[in-house]
């Protein structure tokens, strides 16, 4: 995000330097103290919006096997939850708008999740695509059985009646 933001500043500020050669000095002060000030809002905003949970509908990756290590529904408002995807080294916040299909689909899968000793997911559909019985939240299946490899072990030893 900062660095998206410097590159912009940067290049609005060679635009500048490039359309106002010939302008006289007042002009050209003008132009470094805007270009100044674009500089500090980038900064400071980019700071700002540190920490804070981002929209759900600005999410460009739509991966399906999201984890959902938190959620807080807030009710008429918005339901806040904290996942972690796929591949991904450190969760996110995301802010989901308030639905009361939502928070009753995430209540669910928790309680679901908490009886199977699994993990809540979230799978993230496009805007509109949403079926009407396709949830966004669920619970995540027990994980299969390992493989049991009956050749691997020692010999067993086969009793006989004398």
């Amino acid at each position: 995000m900062i660095t998206a933001g410097a590159i912009f500043a940067l290049i609005l500020g060679a635009f500048i330097f490039a359309v106002l050669p010939q302008a006289g000095v007042a002009r050209r002060a003008v132009s470094v103290g805007v270009f100044m000030a674009l500089i500090g809002m980038v900064y400071g905003g980019a700071i700002e919006l540190l920490g804070r949970p981002k929209p759900f509908r600005l999410e460009w990756r739509s991966p399906s096997n999201i984890q959902v290590l938190s959620a807080a529904p807030v009710e008429n408002q918005a339901i806040y939850v904290w996942l972690s995807w796929p591949g991904a080294s450190e969760p996110r916040a995301y802010t989901l708008p308030w639905s009361e299909r939502s928070a009753q689909e995430l209540q669910d899968a928790m309680n679901k999740a908490e009886a199977n000793g699994t993990e809540v997911q979230m799978a993230m559909l496009a805007q509109g695509s949403r079926e009407p019985g396709e949830p966004m939240f669920y619970a995540a299946p027990q994980p299969p059985l390992p493989e049991k490899n009956y050749g691997a072990g020692p010999a067993v030893n086969v009793y006989r009646q004398p």
